[in-house]
């Protein structure tokens, strides 16, 4: 049938061009970006892929950075508690030239100086090494004001894409005072109760009572309490009913906190009930809202106040410091510095000493396995991130050997399409033949 209104041909070419000008156009896109996914209509299902996969890729990339500026951190550590272990070793040098009984105390004075100056030198590192601000050394607290209180300092290191993917660092301080002999006593050559570094579990517990409802149960130092179905504690009353309960020998009161009748069981284990007070080492047990008193764990004490007792103290017991069980400080909190300002004084100092060496060498061992951790740790991160790389690549990356292809294939197509709808739109001229 012989038309004229619809030209079919002319139609269909029309149609094979507006294809090929698409096809051809996302080859040419792919091939200027790179990507075969230059929108989400190219591949929502690969585009959703391949962003997460980007996503992974930059966070463990930036783990690795992390990994690599904590080994940076710890050599800067490292460095620094290199130098304080040559001091150490050069102190124990000179607490064995003093014990020896060729020297006069004058001798020893002047050995002492350079003793004490290296000790001050040792704080002023642990107080002042900084990496990117911050201190390293000086562990949580400040050991100079109350070493019992110290605690480790701790990093966390993100060394993963994932939040949970991390490693803890603990960095003991390498402040002298925080190795602190709360027993011992040095004077005019008499060294006493020098019995090591006070424990490191901190000497000064602090336990809060709260209110006990029915038949619940409160267990503390081997000692359990327990209301019946009728009674209920407030947490003055019991903090009080346990005073009561080891102060009378593991025997409940009458009646103690005016409430009901509680059941106490066990033995108060693992503190001395007897307060020392030449001792500094006490466990205070204290209720909400009290005040600030503070008594001995007696019987009928002020429900509002701290119930104090001495905790035992453990001889030799590793310190919150670097200097493993070392006393390079004694007496009352701050304490005082050894000295070796008499042989005996030197003698004991070399003991300490060897602790104090002993104890800094493990720790910078510490710090040497930590860099070994994260050295695999960045290696494998890096090899994740590249074969994460690598399958992304295969989802998101244009292939140029094909996308060349379909753009000479799309370009010929587009002349010969072209040239097709120039003929179709040419036969339609014969038509006017049959109307001369």
């Amino acid at each position: 049938m012989t038309t004229i209104n619809t030209n079919v041909s002319s139609l269909i070419a029309k149609n094979a061009i507006g294809q090929n000008e698409k096809a051809m156009s996302q080859a040419m896109t792919r091939l200027s970006t790179g990507s075969r996914i230059n929108s989400a209509k190219d591949d929502a299902a690969g585009l959703a892929i391949s962003e997460r996969m980007s996503s992974q890729i930059s966070g463990l990339n930036m783990a690795a950075r992390n990994a690599n500026d904590a080994i940076s951190m710890l050599q800067t550590a490292d460095g620094a508690t290199k130098e304080i272990s040559t001091m150490l070793g050069r102190m124990r040098e000179l607490a064995v030239q003093a014990a020896s009984g060729t020297y006069t105390s004058s001798d020893r004075t002047a050995l002492d100086l350079e003793f004490g100056a290296l000790m001050t030198e040792i704080d002023r590192i642990a107080d002042n090494t900084e990496w990117n601000g911050a201190t390293l050394l000086a562990g949580a607290t400040d050991a100079t004001v109350d070493p019992t209180a110290e605690s480790a300092l701790t990093k966390t290191i993100q060394i993963g894409a994932d939040s949970s993917q991390t490693m803890v660092l603990s960095l003991n301080s390498w402040q002298p005072e925080v190795a602190l002999d709360s027993d011992a006593g040095y004077s005019s050559g008499t060294v006493s109760n020098a019995n090591g570094g006070d424990p490191k579990v901190g000497e000064v517990q602090a336990v809060t009572f709260s209110a006990m409802g029915n038949s619940e149960t409160f267990t503390l130092a081997g000692v359990t309490i327990t209301t019946d179905a009728n009674d209920s504690f407030t947490a003055a009353q019991l903090a009080t009913l346990f005073a009561s309960y080891v102060d009378n020998g593991n025997a409940v009161a009458a009646n103690p906190t005016g409430t009901g009748d509680p059941v106490a069981s066990g033995t108060f284990s693992g503190y001395d009930t007897a307060v020392d007070g030449s001792d500094n080492t006490k466990v205070n047990f204290t209720n909400t809202g009290r005040t600030n008193a503070s008594k001995t764990l007696v019987e009928g004490s002020d429900p509002n106040s701290v119930y104090t007792i001495a905790a035992a103290h453990v001889a030799g017991t590793e310190n919150q410091g670097a200097y493993g069980s070392a006393g390079l400080f004694y007496g009352s909190t701050p304490g005082t510095r050894i000295d070796i300002t008499y042989a005996n004084h030197a003698s004991q100092a070399v003991t300490e000493l060897d602790h104090a060496i002993n104890g800094a060498a493990a720790e910078r061992a510490k710090y040497g396995a930590y860099m070994s951790r994260l050295q695999h740790a960045s290696d494998n991160l890096t090899n994740v991130a590249t074969n994460t790389a690598a399958s992304r690549s295969q989802i998101a990356d244009a292939d140029y050997a094909a996308e060349t292809t379909e753009l000479a294939r799309t370009q010929i197509i587009s002349q010969a399409s072209t040239a097709m709808l120039a003929q179709a739109n040419q036969v339609k001229q014969t038509v006017l033949a049959l109307l001369k």
